[in-house]
C-alpha cells in the first residue's frame, strides 16, 4: 500500500470513527429515551470498528504484530456482532420485545463462536490448524449474522411502510448506515487503494449522525403505538372476540375469556358454542344492539358493537369483525331501581302527603297547622321539581340544537319578573349562539334564579342575569345576586360530588345545576360577589364541542 492510499484511508477511517463518536455522545445524552440503549450499543459497535480499523492502518502501529492482531480480532467481533444489535435495537424501537429464551439464544449465536473463535486462535499450533478448526465456525457465524441482519432489516422496513409518522427517509437512512461497511466491503475491487471497509464505516457514520440530528430514532411513539395496539385490547375491561367470516373465533382477550372460557378453548370455535345467544344477533360491520348471554354467573346482559377489520391502512372489504362485548346487567339493574324508586317518590309519595294535608285542617293549634302545612308544601314542591328535573334531563337524549342564548335568558327574567313578588332581575345579554340543549340551558337559568331569590336576606333582593362571549368559543351565562352566597358547606359537597349522611345539601337545585353543566359538556364556577353575594358562572362552548 502506498502512502498516498494509506493516508487516505487513515484519514477516511478517522472521519468514520469522529462521526460515530459524534453520533454516540448525542445518543448518550438521551439515554433515557425508551430505545436510546440499544441505539448507543449500535453506534458504539460502529464506533469500536471504525477505531479499531484507524488504529490497524495507523504507520506508527501497523508494524506491530501484537497490536495488528488485535485491531484485526476487534474489527470481526464487531462485524459479527452488529447485526444481532441491529434485530435488539429494531424490536426495541418497533415495541416487538424479545423474551429471555430468544435473547439468550441470541447472545449464546453471536458470542460462543468468537469465544470459541480466541480459544481456537490461543491454542492452536499452526496456522493450517487454525484456518481448520476456524472454517465451519466461521461460515456458521456468517449465516447467523446475515439471517439477524435480513431480519432486523425487515422488522424496520416493513414498520416504517405502515407507521404514520416513521418516515421512510429515517429507514433508509439508518437501515444505510448499518447496511454500508458491509456492502461496500462485499462491492470493492481488490485493485483499489482504499478499503471498502474504511468507506463504509465513513458512509455510516454520516448516516447515522444525519439521523441522530433529523429523526426520531430513539424516541418512544412507535414503541408506544405497538403497545398500545397489542396491548390494550388486552387489558379493556370489556370482552373482545374477533371472527372470521364464518363465525369462528380468531382470537380473544383476556376479558373474554374469563367470561366464556379459557382463551385456548375460544380460539378456533364457532360464535354460537362461546357465546350462547349471540349466534342469532346482527354481527355486520357497524351493527349494534343488546343481546342476552351465558356467562360462568349466569345469564347477563351485554351490549354489543361490531367493527370490521381490513387488510390494510385505506380500507377495504373486511376480512375479519371485531365483537365488543360490554356488560350492562348492573347499570340496567340500576335504571330500574332509579325508575321504580323515582315512581314512588312522584306518585305514591306525593299522594300520602296530599291525604296528610287533607287532614291538617283538623289541627286546632294554629301555629302548628301552619308549620305542618309549610313542611309538607315544601315536600311536595320537592318532588314536583325531582319529576321535572327528570323530564328536562331526558332531553339531553334528543341530538342538540343551534340556541340563542340572549333569548332563553329573556324569556327566563320575563317569566321570574311576572311571578315574583319583590326583588328585581336585572339582564345584560349579549347575542350569542350555542349548539346545546335549550330545554336543559333554560332549566338551569331557572334554578339559578329560584336559589337566588329563595335564600336572600332582604326584603328587595337583586338578581343580574349577564349571557356573553367567553374565553376561545365559549358563550357564558352569568347569574349574580347580594344575598348571603352559597355556603361553603354547599359548595364543599357539590365539589365532591356525592353527599353523604353526615354532610347533604339543601335541596335538589344546585345539583341540578351541575349535572346539567356536566351533561352539557361546559363548565360551572362559585364565587363570591362583592359586598355579599355569589356569582354563578357557566361556561358553554358555543360550537358544542
Amino acid at each position: 500500500m502506498t502512502l498516498v492510499s494509506t493516508l487516505l484511508t487513515v484519514g477516511l477511517t478517522a472521519s468514520a470513527t469522529g462521526c460515530l463518536l459524534w453520533a454516540l455522545s448525542r445518543t448518550v445524552r438521551r439515554r433515557e429515551a425508551p430505545s436510546a440503549k440499544p441505539f448507543i450499543a449500535l453506534l458504539a459497535v460502529l464506533a469500536l470498528w471504525a477505531a479499531a480499523s484507524l488504529c490497524g492502518e495507523l504507520p506508527a502501529i501497523a508494524p506491530a504484530d501484537a497490536v495488528s492482531t488485535l485491531c484485526s480480532s476487534v474489527r470481526v467481533t464487531a462485524a459479527f456482532l452488529l447485526p444481532g444489535v441491529w434485530v435488539a435495537y429494531a424490536r426495541s424501537y418497533t415495541g416487538r420485545r424479545l423474551s429471555r429464551r430468544w435473547t439468550a439464544a441470541l447472545f449464546a449465536s453471536l458470542v460462543l463462536p468468537l469465544v470459541w473463535g480466541g480459544v481456537v486462535l490461543a491454542t492452536a499450533s499452526s496456522e493450517t490448524a487454525i484456518e481448520r478448526r476456524l472454517a465451519p465456525l466461521v461460515g456458521m457465524e456468517l449465516l447467523v449474522a446475515f439471517c439477524l441482519y435480513v431480519y432486523g432489516t425487515y422488522v424496520m422496513v416493513s414498520f416504517g411502510g405502515d407507521h404514520p409518522r416513521v418516515s421512510n427517509a429515517q429507514v433508509a437512512v439508518v437501515t444505510g448506515g448499518v447496511t454500508a461497511p458491509y456492502l461496500l466491503e462485499l462491492a470493492r475491487d481488490s485493485s483499489e487503494p482504499v478499503g471498502g471497509a474504511s468507506v463504509g464505516l465513513l458512509v455510516a457514520g454520516a448516516l447515522l449522525a444525519v439521523a441522530v440530528r433529523r429523526y426520531p430514532v430513539t424516541t418512544g411513539f412507535p414503541k408506544a403505538d405497538h403497545v398500545a395496539r397489542t396491548r390494550v385490547v388486552e387489558t379493556l375491561r370489556e370482552a373482545v372476540l374477533v371472527l372470521d367470516s364464518d363465525g369462528y373465533v380468531l382470537d380473544a382477550n383476556e376479558a373474554a375469556a374469563d367470561r366464556f372460557g379459557e382463551g385456548a378453548e375460544l380460539v378456533g370455535e364457532p360464535l354460537e358454542t362461546v357465546a350462547d345467544g349471540l349466534g342469532d344477533a346482527d354481527l355486520s360491520a357497524g351493527s349494534n344492539g343488546t343481546v342476552s348471554l351465558r356467562t360462568p354467573e349466569g345469564r347477563r346482559r351485554f351490549q354489543f358493537s361490531v367493527s370490521g377489520v381490513s387488510d390494510s391502512a385505506g380500507g377495504g372489504e373486511p376480512v375479519a369483525r371485531t365483537v365488543l362485548l360490554r356488560d350492562v346487567t348492573d347499570r340496567r339493574t340500576r335504571r330500574q331501581r332509579l325508575s321504580v324508586l323515582n315512581r314512588i317518590l312522584r306518585h305514591n309519595v306525593r299522594n300520602d302527603l296530599d291525604a296528610v294535608l287533607a287532614h291538617t285542617n283538623r289541627i286546632d293549634d294554629e301555629d302548628v297547622r301552619t308549620e305542618i302545612r309549610t313542611i309538607l308544601d315544601r315536600t311536595v314542591r320537592l318532588g314536583t321539581k325531582a319529576r321535572e328535573t327528570e323530564e328536562v334531563m331526558s332531553a339531553l337524549a334528543d341530538p342538540p340544537t343551534t340556541v340563542d342564548l340572549a333569548a332563553v335568558a329573556r324569556s327566563v327574567a320575563d317569566r321570574f319578573r311576572s311571578d315574583v313578588e319583590r326583588g328585581e332581575i336585572e339582564l345584560d345579554a349579549t347575542a350569542i349562539e350555542a349548539v346545546t340543549h335549550e330545554a336543559v340551558v333554560r332549566r338551569l337559568l331557572r334554578e339559578l334564579l329560584e336559589n337566588a331569590l329563595e335564600h336572600a336576606d332582604s326584603d328587595a333582593p337583586n338578581v343580574r342575569i349577564t349571557v356573553r362571549a367567553g374565553p376561545g368559543e365559549t358563550a357564558e351565562l352569568v347569574v349574580a345576586d347580594d344575598g348571603p352566597g352559597i355556603p361553603d358547606r354547599e359548595r364543599e359537597i357539590l365539589a365532591a360530588g356525592a353527599e353523604t349522611q353526615a354532610k347533604h345539601g339543601r335541596g335538589i337545585g344546585l345539583w341540578f345545576v351541575r349535572w346539567a353543566v356536566t351533561q352539557l359538556g361546559g363548565e360551572l364556577a362559585f364565587d363570591r360577589n362583592d359586598p355579599t353575594g355569589s356569582i354563578v358562572t357557566v361556561r358553554l362552548y358555543a360550537n358544542g364541542a
